[in-house]
């Protein structure tokens, strides 16, 4: 027992100094050129994959058991760092003819990665990779037209997939180079940012905007939500900061725990596609189609909007439906400005140095500096030094696993290229969309949300970013918006079945069942599976009208059908839908909609007149019956 005891000590220990030495290391970069770029990548990966063994070797041990698979990968992990940072230069001159300890170098590069996917975040990912290297294997067997060029493993594959440095393919390639510059110190920002106390705030404002609407505790969770959103952008992490408090308001005050489940991971969900973090993901779409970050930040403000506004709705619509009573938590006002200093400093700090063009190394460095800085000055609210560290070992953990499943892309990259997937697949959506635009997206969005099953919303956008985005673009789509169109629903499969991450964090902390929950979270947000078919048609919404005019009656329309279009999934406006108010507004949002898709102004006529006589016909029955409850 004693034994075990040490080993968990030693693990914990190993996993804070490690990840300490990482953000350390990171926050050096961004000031110092300590190695040149491909160095920094190894670097990274190796340091990913160390901090995430140890933490599965700390997390066995403090069950008593000892994992001889992570702390071998640890020592394989070292291994390929060092033999990748000393020989370099050799490698690269040698990369048509590796030696045989390349190879082997490779081939443990390549197992410590997928070993690293399967123990973190699942199967699905390294299937993939796997399958995909076994067609770059075997394809040059089958027929045309799947039939690949025939490959040398040991001279061909095993380089391109690991030994390559520099050439920007791989598990070193570009894709992992995106994390290793800006992401990382990204995701470590927003632990920071929670470790500093910056959402005390958050929570304080989500308290007084709950204490005056009708959806009460779920107010807060939506609002709540979306102001941690601007900073972080992480769905999980959203959850696990605010529905803590929100979940077991919602269920005290009358929410079912699978409403207050999905009215939470709804709104954290929201969180990536709210300016100016949005994620990781839109820092991706950034580095990958070249499209300077702040245009895309500024094209998501409408959107994040609209999905709040409409998600807010729907809060409201639940909380009038079930007579929610409003709870009225005590803020301390004077507390609550002290407080306001920590959320806004840095998130001051990151929209001046982004609108200034500074590199997202750089405004990364200096928002934790602000939130550092703000976080230490008061004294009554100051964080302890172990309250920091585990901050920053947190932000450590999950930039190294952002690492890694970035690693397993490049795989995939990789192999789509070598292969020739990456021609084929465009070619074959075009086939089978007949070149029809509203089929090619359909198929986008289905294959974005079945890749996001269970793997992190960047994996999942890069996939159709390589596949079917390139459908888009020679249909004529423009770039912003056909990779807008691939990340919306990447993000938004954090709600849909069979995985539904987000789903599955929330239903946890509330108790429900998974699959009545993410039914419900699924209608909750419902706008967000809308608005990017509006993004492509109606351009408005991401401030770039072909047509001012036009373009405030597309604005519109899409306001009023999504409107339109929460009224009839909740069933529910002032009171429950009738069968002929429910067909009224039906025909009342789609012909909204079809005035984007159309460009016909008499579809919004059709659609306001029928929306205004579904809400006449709802004002009519509610007011005797609210009369009557009043003199009840």
């Amino acid at each position: 027992m004693e034994s075990k005891t040490t080993l968990e000590r030693v693990s914990a220990a190993a996993v804070v100094l490690f990840a300490l030495v990482m953000c350390l290391y990171h926050l050096a970069a961004t000031q110092f050129l300590l190695f040149e770029p491909t160095l920094h990548v190894v670097i990274h990966v190796g340091f990913a994959l160390v901090v995430t063994f140890l933490g599965i070797l700390q997390l066995k041990a403090s069950k008593g058991k000892t994992s001889w698979l992570a702390l071998v990968l640890v020592g394989v992990s070292v291994v390929v760092t060092v033999y990748l940072f000393i020989f370099r230069v050799e490698l690269s001159e040698r990369i048509i003819s590796p030696t045989d300890p390349d190879v082997i170098i490779g081939v443990l590069a390549i197992g410590a990665v997928f070993l690293a996917g399967i123990l973190k975040f699942g199967k699905t990912l390294p299937i993939v990779a796997a399958a995909l290297i076994a067609y770059a294997i075997l394809g040059q067997y089958l027929p045309e037209p799947i039939r690949t060029p025939e490959l040398e493993i040991k001279d061909q594959l095993i380089p391109y997939l690991s030994l390559g440095l520099g050439t920007g393919w791989g598990i070193y390639g570009n894709v992992v180079a995106i994390v290793a510059n800006y992401l990382f110190l990204l995701i470590l920002f927003g632990s920071i940012l929670e470790a500093a106390g910056g959402t005390r705030f958050i929570i304080g404002v989500g308290h007084i905007a709950g204490a005056k609407l009708a959806s009460g505790p779920a107010a807060v969770a939506v609002i709540g939500s979306s102001l941690l959103g601007t900073v972080t952008g992480s769905t999980a992490a959203n959850i696990s900061i605010t529905g803590a408090f929100t979940i077991p308001l919602m269920k005290k005050v009358g929410y079912p725990s699978k409403s207050a489940a999905a009215i939470e991971a709804a709104a954290s969900n929201g969180g990536q596609i709210m300016p100016p973090m949005m994620g990781v993901t839109a820092f991706v779409m950034a580095g990958f189609t070249g499209i300077p970050y702040v245009q895309i930040m500024i094209a998501a403000i409408v959107p994040a909007l609209l999905y709040y506004m409409v998600l807010l709705m729907y809060a409201q619509i639940q909380g009038r439906r079930m007579r929610i009573s409003q709870v009225r938590v005590q803020v301390d006002r004077r507390e609550l400005l002290l407080d306001a200093p920590i959320f806004f400093a840095p998130l001051i700090v990151l929209v001046t140095l982004l609108l200034k063009g500074y590199s997202l190394m750089f405004l990364a460095f200096w928002s934790i500096v602000s939130v550092l800085v703000t976080g230490l000055i008061r004294k009554k609210t100051r964080p302890s030094l172990d309250t920091l560290i585990k901050g920053f070992v947190r932000g450590a953990k999950s930039g190294s696993e952002m690492g890694l499943a970035t690693a397993l892309i490049g795989i995939v990259v990789t192999c789509f290229s070598v292969t020739g997937l990456g021609i084929k697949i465009p070619a074959l959506v075009e086939m089978l969309s007949g070149g029809f635009l509203s089929i090619a997206l359909l198929i986008t969005m289905i294959a974005s949300v079945i890749l996001g099953a269970g793997v992190p919303t960047v994996v999942a956008y890069l996939l159709v970013a390589v596949t079917a985005v390139p459908v888009l673009l020679k249909m004529g789509v423009p770039l912003l918006q056909a990779h807008y169109f691939a990340m919306f629903y990447a993000a938004f499969s954090h709600l849909t079945p069979p995985v539904a991450i987000g789903v599955i964090v929330a239903s946890g902390i509330a108790g429900s069942r998974f699959w009545p929950s993410c039914w419900e979270a699924m209608k909750a947000a419902a706008a967000g599976f809308f608005l990017p078919w509006a993004i492509v048609y109606a351009p408005v919404v991401i401030l770039r009208p072909q047509n001012l005019s036009f373009g405030v009656i597309e604005l519109i329309s899409c306001m009023l059908g999504l409107f339109g279009l929460q009224a009839v999934i909740s069933n529910y406006l002032m009171r429950e839908l009738s069968f002929k108010e429910k067909l009224t507004f039906i025909i009342a949002t789609v012909s909204l909609f079809a005035t984007i898709f159309t460009d016909q102004y008499l579809w919004l006529g059709v659609g306001v007149f029928l929306l205004v006589i579904g809400l006449i016909s709802q004002w009519i029955r509610h007011t005797p019956a609210r009369a009557l409850e009043q003199a009840g």
